[in-house]
């Protein structure tokens, strides 16, 4: 299987895209897929849940500097088998200004350093994205085959986001990334308790259709926060939960829609 390249995004924060990154890679690496994730959001979430600090001397920041030119200098292995990590900075956030002087080159920044080493090294490589449509998003969906967007299942939701987030993936599509196509709106924090989260659901599929939606559905839990306070993924800090059942559900729902038998 060629590698493939997936985007998390969404404009809006607290949405559960580090979350869903690092909990997707997981149960990806551990049916023998070697998975990377690339942080791209100067926050490092991703990074502080997958990396010891003390451990990183290039990253994203690096690489996107032109201070290295082999992307490998950057990847570190997590304690995770076949799970790595291509750590990001909060430095990162200053050459946002100088890379974007150089359009529409720099767009493809990324995709020109990663690209093709990660495409020959790794079945995935799942992108965190900041919490924007700016630059290193762009960036980001520029080098990405496919976009998945999560969404809180939560009383304020907003559909104007979604949308705007889904056409973001569709205009990168057709002006620069023709390669590029949404996957999925990812739904989280569902409580199954309630009958807002019913509705809530009902809305989404009416609005987006079944199919632009993962069947799979990634339910309330505590567990969560717990395992991020302790920089663990729910599959090993809680492995028999339901939070944990769910993204390997997750994993294999998108392993079929890529055509990828997981079971091989």
């Amino acid at each position: 299987m060629r590698g493939k390249i997936i985007a998390s995004i969404n404009n809006k924060g607290g949405v559960g895209k580090t979350t869903m990154t690092v909990n997707l890679a997981h149960a990806l690496a551990n049916k023998k897929r070697k998975v990377l994730v690339v942080d791209s959001d100067s926050q490092s979430n991703a990074t502080s849940l997958l990396l010891r600090p003390d451990l990183i001397t290039d990253s994203l920041y690096e690489l996107l500097q032109g201070d290295i030119d082999d992307p490998g200098r950057a990847i570190y292995p997590t304690s995770y088998t076949n799970l790595s990590c291509l750590p990001n900075v909060e430095e990162t956030a200053a050459l946002e200004f100088d890379l974007s002087k150089d359009l529409p080159q720099n767009y493809y920044l990324l995709k020109n350093k990663l690209r093709e080493y990660v495409n020959e090294n790794f079945d995935y490589t799942i992108i965190d994205c900041p919490p924007n449509l700016g630059f290193f998003v762009l960036n980001s969906l520029y080098a990405a085959d496919f976009g998945i967007v999560p969404t809180l299942c939560g009383s304020a939701f907003s559909l104007e986001g979604l949308v705007k987030a889904i056409k973001f993936i569709d205009e990168i599509q057709e002006t620069g990334n023709p390669n590029l196509k949404f996957l999925r709106l990812l739904v989280n924090v569902v409580d199954k308790r309630t009958a807002m989260s019913k509705i809530i659901i009902d809305q989404l599929e009416k609005n987006f259709g079944p199919d632009r939606m993962f069947s799979t559905k990634i339910g309330i839990s505590t567990q969560f926060e717990q395992a991020e306070y302790l920089r663990k993924t729910i599959l090993r800090y809680a492995p028999r939960s339901s939070g944990a059942s769910s993204y390997r559900a997750l994993a294999k729902e998108v392993a079929l829609i890529l055509d990828d038998n997981l079971e091989q």
